[in-house]
């Protein structure tokens, strides 16, 4: 591990062991939809003599490979239901669902979508049905998964925010001492 000024000297089970607390407290602020309790956690790591800047950078990352993750899986949602509605109907919805427009997708109207098929094809009261409960399914998940990405922004902006400013304070810290000890050795 790297033994800079900002970096602290903790052992690598410990570092893996707060990365893991870290990710346990992610999932439970998604649970709990607020961003209190990774707030906390990095609070502490920033309270540290010296602060824990390298565990923050880690972490930073973990929660930037959730949000592709969940960004993937987002797409996935709206990919499968355009795909069934293709397979089951012949019709495309991607005109009323546009790529992007993926941020938006949990706000399309299911109802809308039952209509536009319906004026494309003569639906059967069951496959109405099915299609609107399909899509309602769909938009649910949508809209879970859009919660997930905006908190997990919001979580990852906030460590990356800590992490450069840090640095930053590391930085002019180091310089200055180093300043410091190279004008003590002048001699005048």
């Amino acid at each position: 591990m790297n033994e800079s000024p900002a970096s602290g000297v903790y052992t690598f089970a410990e570092m893996n062991y707060l990365r893991l607390e870290a990710m346990d407290l992610f999932e439970r602020c998604l649970t709990e939809g607020q961003t209190l309790p990774l707030e906390v956690f990095v609070q502490q790591q920033i309270a540290q003599d010296p602060p824990r800047v390298e565990l923050l950078r880690e972490v930073a990352e973990d929660l930037h490979q959730r949000l592709l993750a969940l960004r993937e899986h987002h797409f996935d949602v709206r990919d499968r239901v355009l795909r069934l509605i293709r397979d089951e109907f012949k019709l495309d919805l991607s005109p009323l669902i546009p790529l992007r427009a993926l941020e938006n997708f949990h706000l399309f109207d299911a109802d809308e979508a039952v209509r536009f098929l319906g004026q494309q094809l003569a639906l059967s009261p069951q496959e109405e049905a099915t299609l609107r409960a399909t899509l309602k399914a769909s938009l649910d998940d949508a809209a879970q998964l859009h919660r997930d990405v905006m908190m997990t922004e919001k979580l990852y902006e906030y460590v990356m925010d800590w992490v450069m400013g840090l640095n930053a304070t590391v930085t002019r810290r180091f310089w200055a001492e180093s300043a410091l000890r190279a004008s003590g050795e002048c001699i005048h």
